[in-house]
């Protein structure tokens, strides 16, 4: 419904429509409970096409009617709409609206697709090109098969794009070489437009989590300096080239809250409102953390960030979602609004539409419990944060000035366990929230400290994530927390400084990674659910009667992992971790006597009386591999 609205170009006459809905909860109930109305006398439009241009004085007037929706020819409220034709070009606007007791406004347009280029105002473009957004080559992949590059569009592409280039554009550039590293999905950090910084001199920077328009793309993401009419043109060249590669590409939404200050630029269903506390679109729903809340009680916001949803889906073709901070609109045990209702009208969408493999991602708690919800609601999978923060610790906390790590490794490297059919956990041990890996390993110097971990990243079940820089071992350090009184802030630039790609530890991390990654694309096993020993006590500290477990005292741990490569033929793995700085040697069962494969260093082991010994070497690991 709401893709309707917005500035709508034909661009074969040049006439542009601009279509502003408002929900009525009076004569339309259904649409929400909490809330009133706007109380508006008149809404118009101003902008760049006037001339002389944002001529409050001679606003374009919009005529109110009413807005039947087509999917049920149900009434939902007023749509305001006008149209002009303008000559091909780059345009801004904002609506005026004018209340029965309180000053205008100017609003940016809740359902623009272009963001402008200052104060938060919306854009459209008449002429230009455009492009048609091309599936994957080949069919989706389940999410659990997916090596996952989450990457910040600015960060990534800062210290490389031209001056003639856009950062949507500069991105395409390094593709192939994400590929040589052997990923096969990209989780864009939020591309939807922002806020834009009230002060003059503060750069427009922002990780993209404080959202004003949910159809549009950030204004500087697709700023190019040599044409202003290919705006949306680029996201859809980056998602093709994403595509034709073979990458997944994933967005990250944030729909749990919005920016709403100030009003001319904050997120506009709240200052449409005479008293923005009448704004059904806004207000606690669940657990409030930042911003204003998106208030999933009333269908008229499900029905807004659905539909949001739906627009890239079908328009840009994307292939996953990552849910923002879903505490904010999860009610357990509520299936009739918020993340469950908003979830499973989005299913049925990609049911009807044929579509496989889309991937509903959440991130929710930051524990265990995080997995439970992701049952509940039907999505793909969570981010399940204990496998950072535990590695986190095992590295970071030195008894003895060395790592320890504790029984609670073994329920973090089961990451498969407690999912239910057709959903898998996202792991990972460093992303855009935290501190870098490399960094709490003690920098690059210790950079051999962090392999066992990325041995165990790349064998455990899930789909994989790693944070853009992580594979040179990206070492700039960001706090957990805002410190103000030091000037120490977590949302600021960190461009990523690609010589370390060139200088030592780069290359060998770059290897390391890319080593497990094609390991992971080759073996079935290592993605598939199946892990050994699936229960074990926290309190055990010493290997089963097979070998298999932790033993805390050496710092080492062994399981294993098995799934079906063709009919009647199982894999078999099997992965030694050592976690020490001395060499270590293991021994644990197997089902076969014979030759083994060992991955990492491409050599073969013999097992004798069921039983695979070898030594690890410190900081390193092994997976033996056979299938039978």
């Amino acid at each position: 419904m709401y893709e309707q609205f917005g500035s709508i170009v034909d661009q074969v006459t040049g006439t542009v429509t601009f279509r502003l809905f408002v929900p009525d909860g009076e004569r339309s109930p259904s649409q929400y409970e909490g809330g009133g109305l706007p109380r508006l006398t008149s809404v118009g439009v101003v902008g760049t096409f006037q001339d002389p241009p944002w001529n409050n004085d001679a606003t374009l007037a919009m005529a109110a009617s009413d807005y039947i929706d087509p999917a049920g020819n149900l009434l939902k409220g007023t749509v305001y709409s006008c149209n002009l034709q303008l000559p091909p070009g780059f345009y801004e606007y904002k609506y005026r609206v004018t209340f029965e007791n309180a000053a205008p406004r100017l609003l940016t347009d809740p359902c623009a697709r272009y963001g402008g280029k200052q104060n938060q105002d919306s854009g459209f473009v008449v002429g230009g090109n455009d492009v048609e957004v091309r599936p994957l080559a080949t069919e989706r992949l389940p999410y659990s098969d997916l090596r996952i590059y989450e990457l910040m569009i600015d960060d990534f592409t800062s210290a490389s794009k031209t001056s003639q280039q856009c950062p949507i554009e500069a991105v395409i550039d390094r593709l192939d070489e994400l590929v040589r590293l052997g990923i096969n999905a990209i989780e864009f950090m939020p591309w939807t437009a922002w806020i834009y910084p009230d002060e003059a001199d503060v750069p427009d920077f922002s990780w993209g989590y404080n959202p004003a328009q949910y159809f549009s793309v950030a204004h500087k993401y697709t700023d190019d300096p040599t044409s202003e009419l290919d705006k949306l043109v680029h996201l859809k060249n980056l998602i093709n080239a994403c595509h034709d590669r073979g990458i997944h590409v994933i967005m990250d939404g944030v729909f749990n809250h919005a920016d709403a200050l100030p009003p001319d630029r904050g997120f506009p269903y709240y200052w449409l409102y005479q008293n923005p506390a009448d704004s059904p679109y806004v207000g606690d729903f669940a657990e409030h953390a930042y911003f204003q809340d998106l208030d999933y009680a009333n269908r008229c916001t499900l029905e807004y960030i659905r539909d949001a949803c739906i627009y890239w889906m079908d328009v840009f073709r994307i292939d996953g979602i990552r849910l923002d901070n879903t505490l904010g609109f999860y009610r357990p045990g509520d299936r009739g609004h918020g993340l469950a209702k908003l979830l499973s009208e989005l299913r049925g969408h990609l049911s009807r539409a044929g579509s496989k493999n889309f991937a509903l991602v959440m991130e929710h708690s930051w524990d265990y419990g995080a997995i439970d919800a992701v049952n509940k609601v039907g999505a793909t999978s969570c981010w399940l944060d204990p496998f950072r923060s535990q590695t986190m610790g095992y590295i970071g906390d030195r008894p003895g000035g060395k790592p320890q790590i504790e029984s609670s490794i073994m329920r973090m490297l089961n990451s498969g366990s407690n999912y239910g059919m057709g959903s898998a956990a996202t792991i990972y041990i460093e992303n855009h929230d935290h501190r870098r890996f490399m960094l709490k390993a003690g920098g690059r110097a210790f950079w051999y400290l962090t392999q066992p971990y990325v041995i165990a990243l790349f064998t455990c079940a899930g789909a994989t994530l790693i944070y853009n820089g992580q594979e040179y071992g990206a070492c700039n350090d960001m706090p957990e927390q805002d410190n103000l009184d030091k000037h120490e802030y977590r949302v600021i630039p960190r461009p990523l400084d690609w010589t370390n790609l060139q200088q030592e530890p780069g290359p060998t991390v770059w290897n390391l990674y890319s080593k497990l990654m094609k390991l992971r694309g080759q073996h079935p096993a290592l993605r598939g659910p199946y892990f050994y020993p699936d229960k074990w006590d926290s309190g055990a500290t010493a290997f089963d009667a097979n070998g298999y477990g932790i033993d805390r005292e050496k710092n080492l741990v062994v399981y294993h992992r098995w799934g079906a490569v063709s009919p009647g033929k199982t894999e078999y793995l099997y992965v030694a971790l050592n976690f020490s700085g001395d060499d270590q040697e293991i021994s644990f069962a197997v089902p076969f006597d014979g030759a083994w494969k060992e991955l990492l260093s491409d050599r073969t082991v013999s097992a004798s009386g069921k039983l695979l010994k070898m030594n690890v070497t410190s900081n390193w690991g092994a997976i033996f591999c056979r299938e039978a």
